[in-house]
This record gives structure tokens, sequence and C-alpha cells, in this order.
């Protein structure tokens, strides 16, 4: 029969391991939102760049009709 001498080493790994699990659980959570994020920054610079674009050729065909 085992004795329980007050070292619960097993608990304490275990509740680092979980610590772990849910730290990395997080950064991946985190890593995802940023990158979702930059996703629509880029996809609104995209926009504006079009738009810019647009508005240069206008800008250009007025000019040469002039």
């Amino acid at each position: 029969m085992m004795r329980y001498d007050g070292a619960p080493s097993g608990w304490i790994s275990i509740t680092l391991g979980l610590i772990l699990i849910v730290i990395v659980v997080f950064a991946f959570y985190q890593m995802n939102r940023t990158l979702n994020e930059l996703k629509l920054e880029l996809a609104n610079l995209r926009n504006s760049l079009e738009e810019t674009k647009r508005y240069t050729e206008d800008v250009k065909r007025k000019l040469e009709e002039v």
C-alpha cells in the first residue's frame, strides 16, 4: 500500500500541464483574432488603393481632354 507523504508531485505536474494548455489555446485564439483583423485591414487598404486608382484614371482622362 502506497503512503501519501505530502508531496503531490503528480498533481503539480497535472496542474502545470493544464495551465500550459490554457496558455497555448489562448495564444492561438489571440493569433487568430489578430490575423483576422489584419485581413480586414488589408481588404480596406486594397479598396482604398482601387478607389485611388480609379480617381487617378479619371483625373488623367480629364487632363487628356484639356
